[in-house]
């Protein structure tokens, strides 16, 4: 344990930092979610399994940029490939070089059903394309998604849903400003692990219907894995629909398995979407990828997709140094990165039992996440949003003070790293029996610690 907490006393230079950039940059940050209900923190780097703030305080990473550093901080292979690229080479082509077709061999021969590829610059970018893919090959715009879905802040699917209605019923939608309401009438909205109401909504819309986008796990309403058989029910009824399956494998690709969540669970997708651990914590890495009926709408520009910064070979260095690691039997990626999420999950579950804490601890392979108040397994979005969302965040104050740091969203993962050890875990249960035992004895309100 730390002989201090991380209060106000140790964040001078956090507040003084972040104030400047709040006069230039809008919230402070670019992002909508990276600061949400929690105290600002302003980095110095990182390294391995931790990172520094400005003010020198060290934290063990659990969050790991949303995913992507699943290697951790400042993997050396993936820098020293990447600086080579630049110094050596270029960091700018905008045509064709040998890293294209490196990095896509290898990504096709880690995915099965896989047969070519486009890169991209982001999740989000990536999800699009293939949904404009989708809709190209299939001569139909209607889009279904689950109810808690999220996959990128582009305008066709970055849209949050509200529950009404029966489960299997179309739901109504909430938009976020910038998202025009016509928006509304290309998606189709299902819910997960809910196989007969989904089954019930492609068949009412298969003639306009040209995809489900789905994440083979749900991760983006916490960590919902897939009930058994529901994702083979979600093959065979877009096959037998005439519609097509796309997994958004942002979140799940290389991290699950090799092949991601199609090897994990044995079904296929028709289109797939890659980011995150695929870089290794590259930014910029990004692809989507089919089998070769589909990628010839892209090779006769049937379908527009393009970027001044697709393939960028400084992206691609880095890509083509994570999928060397990944393919490296001698580096265990996989078996690693299980042991420590086994580990911490099974820790995290015993500490809630002895503090009498009702938590449930929901794990697919390497990442996981915390419900607090709910018992039983949660399979339905309906279900997550239950959670002790207040308890949630005075319990990863309490962590974050204690230099465990994942991120305070109920609705987020924790991400084990092959970066990670039994020493991080070993401290971060620590910290995690110390904070359980704080928030559990005190009544509902800000953390005393703040």
């Amino acid at each position: 344990m730390r002989d201090h907490l991380i209060d106000d006393t140790h964040l001078t230079r956090t507040a003084q930092v972040f104030a400047r950039c709040r006069e230039v940059v809008a919230g402070g940050e670019s992002s909508y979610a990276r600061l949400s209900n929690t105290r600002p923190i302003v980095m110095a780097g990182g390294d391995g399994p931790r990172f520094t703030d400005v003010d020198g305080n060290s934290y063990i990473d659990w969050c790991l940029g949303y995913g992507p550093m699943i290697f951790g901080h400042r993997p050396r292979p993936i820098v020293e490939a990447i600086a080579r690229q630049i110094t050596e080479h270029g960091m700018m082509y905008t045509f064709p070089h040998e890293l294209d077709y490196e990095v896509g061999r290898k990504i096709v021969q880690s995915v099965p059903g896989v047969d070519q590829v486009r890169f991209a610059n982001s999740g989000a970018e990536a999800t699009q394309a293939a949904i404009r893919l989708a809709r190209a090959f299939t001569g139909k715009d209607k889009v279904l998604k689950w109810e808690g879905g999220y996959h990128g802040f582009l305008d066709c699917h970055a849209l949050s849903f509200e529950p009404s209605g029966p489960e299997w019923a179309p739901q109504t939608t909430r938009f976020l400003g910038g998202i025009p309401r016509l928006q509304e009438e290309l998606i189709v909205t299902g819910t997960f692990n809910d196989l007969e109401g989904t089954e019930r909504l492609v068949r009412r819309h298969r003639d306009e219907l040209a995809a489900v986008i789905s994440e083979p796990v749900l991760a983006s309403s916490g960590v919902i894995p897939p009930e058994p058989g529901f994702l083979e029910g979600l093959r065979r009824i877009c096959d037998e629909n005439d519609v097509l399956l796309i997994f958004d494998e942002v979140i799940t690709g290389f991290r699950l398995a090799l092949g991601g969540a199609q090897e994990r669970y044995g079904v296929l997708a028709d289109i797939t979407t890659w980011a995150k651990a695929v870089g290794g914590g590259t930014p910029g890495a990004a692809a989507f990828g089919a089998r070769k009926e589909l990628m010839d709408l892209e090779t006769d520009n049937v379908v527009f997709h393009g970027g001044t910064y697709n393939a960028s070979p400084m992206v691609l260095a880095g890509m083509n140094a994570a999928l060397d690691i990944f393919l490296d039997p001698a580096a265990d990626v996989h078996a690693h990165l299980e042991r420590i999420a086994d580990a911490m999950v099974e820790g995290m579950r015993g500490i809630f039992a002895e503090h009498g804490v009702p938590a449930c601890v929901q794990q697919a392979g390497p990442m996981w996440q915390v419900f607090f108040g709910l018992e039983g397994p949660v399979t339905r979005v309906r279900q997550s949003a239950e959670n002790d969302a207040a308890f949630y965040q005075r319990f990863q104050r309490e962590c974050q003070a204690r230099g465990v740091y994942f991120h305070n969203g109920w609705h987020e993962r924790w991400f084990a790293s092959t970066a990670h050890t039994q020493a991080e875990v070993d401290q971060s249960l620590a910290v995690i029996d110390e904070a359980a035992r704080v928030v559990s004895r005190r009544p509902a309100g800000p953390s005393a610690s703040h």
